[in-house]
């Protein structure tokens, strides 16, 4: 009987292998632990990289904010200075028109129409004055019609006066200044 063991062995390795699980347990424990850690850092620089990112991202549309408010303001600028730049081609364009008309005033006016009035207003010219036959009159829109930068004659009134040495009917008539040709041939005349 001297080869009996009474020892307990199994108990033995039981705790033996307790112990050891427990130790195994511990460091899968710690390393999760640590892997947790680890992943939430991570995790925490990214987030505050993206939002040292986003506040970047902040200011530069500030910055492009106010350099649109800019852009904004010279673009208002610039359509100003091309409305007075159109106004002044406009007024140098039509500068020479008074002094045309009434340089071919005597060649469009024949003997025996006399004329009182002579408004000019934006195109149209407005004109009244006598004459001594409604022929006369009619030669005058002819002639106005036929200037090539005249145009659109209409006659507003004829009616006879009763002035005792001389019988003068009294008229009133529009005309127009054709757009194109009198702008045309002020430019020509500009650049002579």
């Amino acid at each position: 009987m001297s080869n009996i063991n009474l020892l307990p062995w199994r108990e033995a390795r039981a705790q033996r292998q307790k112990k050891q699980f427990g130790v195994m347990l511990g460091i899968f424990l710690a390393i999760t632990a640590a892997l947790g850690f680890a992943a939430d850092w991570l995790v925490e620089q990214q987030i505050s990289y993206q939002q040292q990112r986003n506040q970047r991202l902040l200011q530069e549309m500030t910055i492009l904010d106010a350099q649109l408010g800019e852009i904004r303001l010279l673009k208002e600028r610039r359509k100003e200075l091309i409305d007075r730049m159109q106004l002044i081609e406009r007024l140098q364009m039509r500068r020479n028109l008074p002094v045309r008309l009434f340089n071919q005033l005597p060649s469009l006016v024949p003997n025996g129409v006399y004329l009182n009035t002579l408004v000019l207003q934006d195109n149209q010219i407005d004109v009244n004055g006598k004459t001594e036959a409604y022929g006369r009159v009619a030669s005058m829109m002819r002639r106005i019609d036929g200037s090539g930068w005249l145009e659109q004659s209409q006659l507003s009134t004829i009616f006879a006066t009763d002035v005792a040495p001389v019988s003068l009917s009294q008229f009133s008539m529009t005309f127009q200044v054709a757009a194109a040709a009198g702008t045309a041939v002020d430019a020509v005349k500009g650049q002579e």
